[in-house]
């Protein structure tokens, strides 16, 4: 039995919290000085002990759950439980991990319930066994990138919490409500307490709730400040004092800025912010990383122009507002041209945290990554006469004056040799897909405010 596995009543909970973090679902079994199970502790009992104001060097003996399950190791060898506190209804409830101990109670070793199932060769068992996943926290689940990420994770069988505002389209989270994976707190995640209950039980954070841009931050300033900064630098700390490993944060790489040798820049590029905004996400990078810790290990997305339909969608991005105009007005603005963008699906950002999620932390801990699509670096110009190719009675009208001066080109191939992931989606198949999406809809209307994060932040 591996002594990783086991620990005093007497021992600290700072030391409870070191052995069950890196798995899903994983336990610690609480044992005396023969080794015989009193109860077990997981990363749950000890986030809760810890909310409910107990220090970190108290000792666990008051926390631990003492009425647990376990196997004992003969009726397994047998194939039929008769003493063993074990049964079909723990299956179906996923437990997830037990111990098996001996006639003496003395823990010989800890299995999940898929390796109890195929060592009792039991088709009533085999067919209720279900594979343990992490709890995700998506915190501005109902947005652009947060809607399609909840879609595709809910699809997988993850359990589901969104934590959001909705200060945009409100009719999002009904696309999930009747999904008995899903949870929803429509709550302010500047709010403190908001961050203490929506941290219960979770086991991954994916940070998402920004104001997007200068023009938003510069219409919301305070608000800009408080979810773009101090939200995330206090849910890290909050985090990393639980004890939750992965906390996965979507920055930008708008903070690269400009850089005028367009060369291809990676993740130890120069940073050269020319917004606002991107000076708030490398502040927010920064705080992230001076709370790790042992078990906190963040994972840190910076993200090229996202773009592509979603369940929330957005026409104040490069494509798709390129795509509107096409389409309505037959008409493209084309300010400059020359500058180079970094350019990604919204799904291809949804199924790159997925990959990041099932990545072990040795991989992604405590890392920052350029999150784009490689085949998908284009000047301005270029991706104005994509759309022209598929909207064919459009125009484009090229405006001499500069609108944004932001220039980089980025390579995401430190996340694929970390993580196997690689952007699929083109800028071509989402003209495509909005073109469909304008040709069924005669009622549909871009220029909602809706549509818009500026809009709708600019009229609060």
């Amino acid at each position: 039995m591996n002594k990783e596995n086991l620990i005093k009543e007497n021992d600290k909970i700072t030391t409870a919290l070191k052995k069950v973090s890196g798995s899903f679902g994983k336990i610690t079994c609480v044992v005396d000085n023969k080794k015989k199970l009193l109860g077990v502790i997981t990363a749950g009992d000890i986030r809760r002990a810890i909310l409910a104001g107990n220090d970190s060097k108290d000792s666990i003996k008051k926390i631990y759950n003492k009425n647990v399950s376990y196997i004992f190791e003969n009726e397994i060898a047998n194939k039929k439980f008769v003493r063993s506190k074990f049964s079909n209804k723990e299956i179906n409830q996923s437990i997830f991990y037990v111990p098996v101990v001996d006639e003496n109670k003395k823990v010989k070793n800890i299995l999940t319930t898929e390796r109890i199932v195929e060592l009792m060769e039991n088709k009533n068992f085999r067919q209720k066994k279900k594979k343990k996943l992490p709890k995700v926290l998506i915190v501005g689940g109902a947005g652009y990138i947060g809607s399609v990420l909840c879609k595709k994770l809910l699809k997988k069988n993850y359990t589901v919490k969104i934590v959001d505002k909705v200060l945009y389209d409100k009719n999002v989270i009904s696309n999930f409500i009747k999904n008995k994976n899903f949870s929803f707190d429509k709550a302010d995640i500047c709010d403190l307490n908001t961050q203490i209950n929506v941290i219960r039980d979770i086991d991954v954070v994916v940070f998402l709730a920004e104001i997007v841009g200068d023009p938003a931050c510069n219409a919301r300033p305070e608000d800009a400040l408080k979810t773009n900064y101090l939200s995330i630098s206090s849910m890290a700390q909050l985090c990393s004092h639980l004890g939750i490993s992965k906390f996965i944060y979507t920055s930008s790489c708008s903070v690269y800025g400009l850089d005028k040798q367009n060369k291809l820049l990676t993740e130890k590029s120069d940073l050269n912010p020319i917004s606002h905004y991107a000076r708030m996400k490398i502040m927010s990078e920064k705080a992230l990383l001076s709370n790790k810790n042992d078990i906190f290990k963040p994972t840190i997305f910076r993200l090229g122009t996202v773009f592509g339909p979603s369940l929330r969608n957005r026409f104040d991005l490069v494509v798709n507002t390129m795509a509107k105009n096409a389409y309505y007005d037959k008409k493209i603005n084309l300010h400059g041209g020359e500058q180079w963008r970094p350019n990604i699906h919204v799904e291809d950002v949804a199924e790159g945290i997925i990959a990041s999620i099932k990545s072990s932390q040795k991989k992604v801990g405590n890392k920052i990554f350029n999150l784009s699509s490689d085949m998908s670096n284009f000047k301005i110009k270029d991706i104005a006469f994509a759309a022209k190719k598929i909207f064919k009675k459009s125009k484009i009208n090229i405006v001499k004056s500069m609108v944004d001066p932001r220039n980089y080109r980025v390579s995401s191939k430190k996340f694929f040799y970390s993580s196997g992931f690689k952007a699929k989606k083109t800028i071509n198949k989402a003209y495509k897909d909005f073109e469909k999406i304008f040709r069924n809809n005669k009622n549909f209307n871009p220029d909602k405010k809706i549509f818009s994060n500026i809009k709708v932040l600019s009229d609060k």
